[in-house]
């Protein structure tokens, strides 16, 4: 009897449940390998996403500069316009300047022009006279001279008509006449000068012209 108790209590023994500790202490144990396991999986993972994002420094560096070399392109493009805007607006504002300077020029000699006329009538009145003095004659041609001067330094030249064919723009013809001894349209008397400035006309000339048939 007191073998089979013996051996009973062994049995019990045996066969009772673990302890409660050490139960608890494995539970914990494989917590923390599954949570390390996670963790080196979420860093394996972050380091394959930064690294599949991350660029080559190289072609960083060449996207920049292409930029920046399309933003000089650009910056180059516009001062050279602005350039161009500006040289065309020098000339625009010389040209009307110089328009303005013969507009004025030629409105104050066609003014004069009437006294330039008298005084040369009085010249030519003075040499047919046989009582005129010559110092007096050479007096008026010095002044007629100065008069020329002036208008050459202004940029105001005579027409020029006598002999020459006659042209609309230049020359007013106040007579036609037939005459075999000259070509045709050809001006054969002035009976007033013309003036110009440049291509601008102050006064046309008076003329006659030869028809010839």
């Amino acid at each position: 009897m007191e073998n089979k108790e013996l051996k009973n209590e062994e049995t019990n023994i045996s066969e009772s449940p673990p302890n409660a500790e050490n139960t608890e202490k494995e539970a914990l144990q494989k917590q923390d390998v599954s949570r390390q396991s996670e963790n080196d999986q979420a860093e394996n993972a972050g380091q394959d996403t930064s690294t599949q994002d991350q660029e080559d420094p190289v072609e960083v560096l060449k996207k920049q500069l292409e930029e920046k070399e399309k933003e000089v392109e650009e910056y180059k493009s516009l001062c050279q316009r602005i350039a161009a805007d500006f040289d065309n607006y020098k000339k625009r504002i010389a040209k009307d300047r110089e328009n303005m300077y013969y507009e004025v020029v030629a409105d104050v000699v066609g003014k004069l022009l009437p006294i330039v006329d008298n005084f040369e009538r009085a010249i030519s009145s003075a040499r047919e006279s046989e009582n005129t003095n010559e110092e007096f004659i050479k007096g008026l041609e010095m002044i007629k001279k100065q008069i020329d001067d002036i208008f050459s330094k202004l940029g105001v030249e005579p027409i020029e008509a006598l002999n020459k064919e006659f042209d609309p723009y230049l020359h007013n013809a106040i007579m036609h006449v037939e005459d075999e001894r000259y070509g045709k349209n050809i001006v054969i008397e002035e009976f007033q000068k013309g003036y110009k400035i440049k291509d601008r006309v102050i006064r046309y000339s008076l003329v006659k012209v030869a028809n010839a048939n």
